[in-house]
């Protein structure tokens, strides 16, 4: 009897083993593979169009750079109906596709409808892991947020403490028609000014950066951090890191985050030319000399990872000096009076945006009994 009940458990055992498997399978073919997929052929896509239609206006840009962390989603929450027998024959498939209103926000099944797919423990595993993972991801996005928060509100200062900084933000935020933002300090190991705030921002600077930077670099670095504000890049940015995050797995998706904050930098970068009084090269230069003040008080001090990878004016965050040299030439060969796109062009850009996050280009790779259907 022993024995017998000894022998039932390794079986059943063998069994859970055997479906976990299963489900790590199934979530690899179905979700992680399509995924990346999915947001590769998409960040191809957007390359070739930018290209070929030499877009330059950096709103545009971020708008097709959200493509390959938005389509992922649609692509996974569809149920594709395929006809098994219809690819008997044919080991590979490619071609175009536009799904239909009816597959849209169902869950994809698999091919053949194991009913070992659908099993209680193999939801089970599933959908805990999701939910560590959201679980993980909630208390990352706090502690970015808390961190921010305690590093920007170390010390808020009047005009009368810095009335030089307030001269420069009041000026420049009637000229761009914001609100001015209020200024704080951070005496933290932290150099890098930036916003904070979606709906009331504050601006946090660095005493010590402040005290190393001359009277023009200091009027770049602030019209630059409220041109972020004109922007919304606040808001633009958490949107972007969510989705980022959400696909964590997904190295394109991590490619196409910093494209969006790139062309963020560069876009306020223009936005100095524009409404400024400094000449580009002038400004080219003053955004040199930050940065390399910056990596100077940053030198044999310890930066919190977290912040350096998401700051405006840091190496770290640039990747190497081919994205900086990319960044200057960017505002020395800059038009101010062409750096949006006509009405007409945009709207057309947005209906071409539109098509693209629906239409798939589907490749279908049949392994043995097995259909892979990447979209």
């Amino acid at each position: 009897m022993y024995l017998r009940n000894q022998i039932k458990y390794i079986n059943q055992s063998i069994r859970y083993q055997y479906i976990y498997k299963l489900t790590i399978l199934y979530s690899i073919l179905n979700y992680i593979i399509v995924i990346i997929y999915d947001s590769y052929i998409a960040l191809i896509t957007v390359f070739t169009i930018l290209f070929l239609f030499r877009i330059k206006d950096s709103n545009i840009k971020i708008l097709f750079f959200f493509l390959p962390l938005i389509k992922p989603f649609l692509i996974i929450l569809e149920d594709p109906d395929l006809n098994k027998t219809y690819f008997a024959s044919r080991p590979v498939i490619f071609g175009f596709r536009l799904p239909g209103p009816h597959t849209i926000l169902k869950r994809i099944d698999n091919i053949d409808n194991s009913p070992i797919f659908y099993s209680k423990l193999n939801d089970l595993i599933f959908f805990s892991l999701i939910i560590c993972i959201f679980i993980i991801l909630i208390i990352r996005w706090i502690n970015i947020y808390l961190l921010y928060k305690r590093i920007a509100y170390e010390e808020k200062i009047s005009e009368n403490d810095l009335p030089e900084v307030y001269s420069i933000i009041n000026h420049y935020a009637k000229k761009i028609a914001i609100k001015a933002p209020d200024v704080n300090l951070t005496y933290s190991n932290f150099f890098t000014p930036f916003v904070i705030g979606i709906k009331r921002t504050t601006v946090v600077l660095s005493p010590r950066l402040i005290d190393h930077l001359t009277e023009t670099e200091m009027e770049t670095i602030i019209q630059h951090e409220l041109n972020h504000i004109k922007r919304k890049d606040n808001l633009i940015s958490w949107i972007a890191l969510i989705f980022r995050d959400l696909l964590f797995f997904n190295p394109i998706a991590h490619i196409a985050y910093h494209l969006i904050k790139f062309e963020q930098e560069k876009a306020c970068d223009k936005l100095i030319l524009k409404s400024s009084n400094l000449g580009a090269n002038e400004i080219a230069q003053n955004i040199i000399s930050i940065i390399l003040k910056i990596k100077e008080l940053k030198n044999s001090q310890k930066i919190n990872y977290l912040l350096a990878q998401n700051s405006s004016f840091t190496l770290l965050k640039m990747i190497n000096f081919k994205l900086i040299s990319l960044r200057i030439k960017s505002i020395i060969s800059s038009n101010p009076k062409r750096i949006h796109m006509k009405p007409f062009l945009k709207i057309l850009t947005y209906i071409l945006f539109g098509l693209l996050l629906f239409i798939q280009i589907v490749l279908i790779i049949k392994i043995n009994n097995n259909i892979v259907f990447l979209r």
